[in-house]
């Protein structure tokens, strides 16, 4: 299993990296938001330009993301 993808979300039991994905994200204090600079109090904060980077969704959740890491069961939007 790739280092991306060395843990297992207890909703799903996909593969995921060490920060979860969209179905249980793992909370960090004090983390600001890279798009927005704001701080992050869900971690699905979704600002408008995390918005405009959007290019996956899961096929498990139909939640989306800027990377398929994020997801359970990514595929890139056309």
């Amino acid at each position: 299993m790739s280092e991306a993808k060395k843990h297992t979300c207890p909703t799903c039991g996909e593969g995921t990296c060490e920060a979860g994905h969209l179905c249980t994200p793992v909370d960090h204090d004090d983390e600001t938001c890279e798009w927005c600079g704001s701080m992050i109090v869900n971690q699905r904060h979704m600002c408008h330009d995390k918005l405009a980077e959007v290019a996956y969704i899961c096929n498990s959740c139909g939640r989306t993301a800027v990377s398929p890491e994020y997801l359970c069961k990514p595929e890139k939007i056309k």
